[in-house]
């Protein structure tokens, strides 16, 4: 490799770990998406027979205290599986009554789901005491459109006012109180599907001791790195 090129290859280089330094400098370090995979049957029931996770629900509040994007998704439920509710739960120094919901952006033909919030109010299966509830519609039970099925989604913008004016993310990473003695919780979410192998149902949520946190590396860590397979990518020229 001549000198020439070499130089312009690290050249190229530098641009773009500069590029990733400047935007990740540009935007905010902190990580604030929280996901949850809902990946693991715990009623005793058959498990939905797609790939798991079967739902994902995706919380982002963008860096911005006051208020929370989240987003539904029906990622690998399969045939006429649906979601009949799904709970999560609340910063227990929050009230419900202090967080709303818009109406939902929605990728399907379901029925806008039912938005219930009370402390503590909402069981799932052998789990309980859920702060925030969505009930899918049941309509059609064997093929109906109304019902929250394979490939669907649906996106909420959640706002704060009086005691949750700062809403974020962090505010709904708290765990359910558990029913029945301790039996099947507590969970940070749980979910009902319904119509598993034509007729079974069962509940699901996420593996436990799951951390929904993204990991963000710092901006200059990944223009480092750019930087260092940039030189062995050139070395092994040379």
């Amino acid at each position: 490799m001549n000198q020439t090129t070499l130089l312009a290859q690290l050249r190229r280089c530098a641009i773009v770990a500069s590029t990733i330094l400047f935007l990740g400098l540009a935007s905010p370090v902190s990580a604030t998406v929280m996901t949850f995979p809902l990946s693991i049957e715990y009623s005793g029931s058959s498990p939905p027979a797609g790939s798991a996770p079967w739902l994902t629900a995706i919380f982002d509040d963008e860096n911005t205290p006051g208020t929370v994007k989240l987003k539904l998704i029906a990622s690998n439920l399969t045939g006429n599986e649906f979601v009949s509710v799904w709970n999560f739960n609340l910063n227990p120094n929050l009230s419900p009554a202090d967080i709303a919901f818009s109406a939902p952006t929605k990728v399907g033909s379901f029925a806008d789901p039912t938005v219930s919030k009370t402390v503590n109010a909402f069981s799932a299966g052998p789990d309980a005491s859920y702060d925030i509830e969505f009930s899918f519609s049941l309509s059609g039970m064997g093929g109906g459109t109304q019902r929250f099925g394979a490939g669907e989604s649906a996106e909420y913008t959640i706002t704060g006012s009086g005691g949750a004016a700062g809403l974020v993310v962090a505010d709904f990473n708290f765990l359910s109180q558990p029913g029945n003695g301790g039996v099947g919780g507590p969970f940070l979410t749980g979910a009902h599907v319904q119509s598993i192998n034509g007729e079974d149902s069962g509940w699901i949520t996420v593996l436990p001791g799951l951390n929904p946190f993204d990991v963000i590396p710092e901006p200059s860590s990944l223009a480092l790195l750019t930087l260092s397979l940039c030189g062995l990518a050139v070395r092994r020229k040379l």
